[in-house]
Formats: structure tokens, sequence, C-alpha cells
């Protein structure tokens, strides 16, 4: 039976799974709702240009969508940890992983992608042909293609193996246990790199947007606040960086940790084979 501490973990994943599906649904309504205006200029008096329509709407319907995605094995999880086993079948075990590894390995390509296509926008205003929408779709399939990469391992080794609890009674779970290797290109594919990305990136804009308000008389009159592209630009990395790094800085430090292991074992090894020479 479950205890008090694993109802309140449901209640967590169920609580972000309701917030986040909530947030989602919002993105979702509001992006195809300005494009279905932008598409059907007749019924609306909104004006939009074809290429603020065809990048980062795409970027971020695509993101809102493999949010979603991964928010579908949360009643599977609840279950599982309330039964302390995995009573749904290894298709549905490896299901879960696929929808996860679409969060942990395409998300943050899609998102960095998003960054560029700001970047493309602010300074690069002229590559036009970066921000329509034929170059949108080419992007997100070479990084649903790439994503793959890491996606389909985990999902072809995931199984359901007995695991021992304290009391020594044995309970299913749906587990997997990829190697060394396999983490480390991980996370830097995947965490590290998209993020020293997406930091450049927002540099970069926020130093071509001051020099441009403070070197231009033009500059000083625009719409556009500096104070909040700044925020905006802020939030966004902070947002990354806050909700992958419990994440991926317990895989690090997995990594480590074997790492010292390995060579620890080395250690033992080396110096018993002198040991052992005549």
């Amino acid at each position: 039976m479950a205890n008090s501490t694993e109802y309140w973990v449901v209640a967590l994943y169920s609580g972000l799974a309701i917030t986040g599906l909530l947030g989602n649904l919002w993105v979702l309504l509001s992006v195809t709702g300005e494009m279905f205006r932008c598409c059907r200029p007749q019924w609306s008096n909104v004006r939009c240009k074809p290429t603020m329509l065809c990048s980062a709407t795409i970027y971020l319907l695509i993101l809102s969508v493999v949010d979603l995605i991964s928010m579908l094995p949360v009643p599977l999880l609840a279950t599982d940890i309330i039964h302390n086993e995995w009573p749904f079948g290894l298709f549905l075990c490896k299901l879960i992983f696929f929808c996860e590894g679409a969060n942990k390995s395409l998300s943050p390509l899609v998102l960095t992608a998003l960054s560029a296509d700001r970047y493309v926008a602010v300074c690069r205003a002229t590559l036009v042909w970066l921000r329509r929408s034929k170059f949108a779709l080419l992007l997100l399939l070479a990084c649903f293609c790439f994503s793959l990469f890491f996606i389909m391992p985990v999902v072809y080794y995931a199984e359901i193996n007995n695991m021992v609890d304290a009391n020594y009674k044995e309970h299913p779970k749906c587990v997997v246990q990829m190697s060394r290797n396999f983490d480390i290109a991980h996370v830097f594919t995947c965490y590290l790199i998209p993020l020293l990305l997406i930091c450049s990136v927002y540099v970069a804009i926020l130093h071509r947007l001051y020099r441009h308000t403070h070197n231009s008389t033009v500059g000083r009159r625009t719409s556009i606040s500096l104070g909040r592209v700044l925020k905006c630009s802020v939030f966004v990395v902070a947002y990354y960086f806050v909700c992958w790094t419990p994440y991926w800085a317990l895989r690090i430090v997995a990594i480590i940790q074997g790492l010292f292991i390995y060579q620890h074992f080395f250690m033992i090894d080396d110096r018993v084979d002198r040991q052992m020479l005549p």
C-alpha cells in the first residue's frame, strides 16, 4: 500500500500535469487563433507578415504539442507509484519512455531553433528565407530525426524487471539502463550545448538592441522596449535552465560518480595485476 509521501508525490505530479496541460492548451488556442485570423484576413482586421506567421508560430506549436505528449504517461506513473508495481505491460512501458524521450531530447532542440529564429528576426532581418514555413518545417524534421538517435535506443532497451523492496518482496517495474557513453552524449547534445547556444543567442540579441537604441535617433524613438525584451529573454533562458537543470544535474552527478567508480576499480585491477607479476 502507498504511504502518505507517495500520495503527495502523485498529487504533485498531477498538479504539474494539469498546470502544463492548461498552459499548453492556452498556447495552442492562442497561436492557432492568430494563424486563423492571419489566414482569413476578410474575417479580421489583423494584417500579418508571412514570415511572422510562418516561423515562430510553428516552433511554438510544436513545443506545445511535444509538452502535451510528455504528459500522457502521468496517469500511468501515478498508478505505478501508488501500487508500487507496473501493471500495464511492455508496450505501454516503452510508450512512456518514448513520451519522456520526446520531452527530454526534442524539446531542447526545438527551443534552440526558436531562439535562433528570434536571432535572425532581430540581428539578420535580411535573411528572410530562414524564417519561412518551408525552412522551419525542414529544420523541425531534422530536429526530430536527430532526436530519434536518443529516443529509440531508450525505447528499445526499456523493459519490465522485478525489483526487490526492503521486505524482500518483488515488484514488476518499468525500467531502462543505458550505457555511460550514451548518458554523456545525451547530456551534452540535449542540455549543455542547447543551453550554451540559447544563452549566446539572447546575449547577441540584447547587445544588438542595446546598440540600436543608443546609437540611433530612430532607435531611441522605437516602440520596442529594451527593458521588456531583456525581461522576456532572461525569462526564456531562466525558465529553460530552472526546469531542466535538476534532472540533468542528477544525470551529470551519476556520470561523474560512475567515472570515479570505474577509475577506482581500474586502479585496483592495475595494482592486483602488478602484484601478480613475477
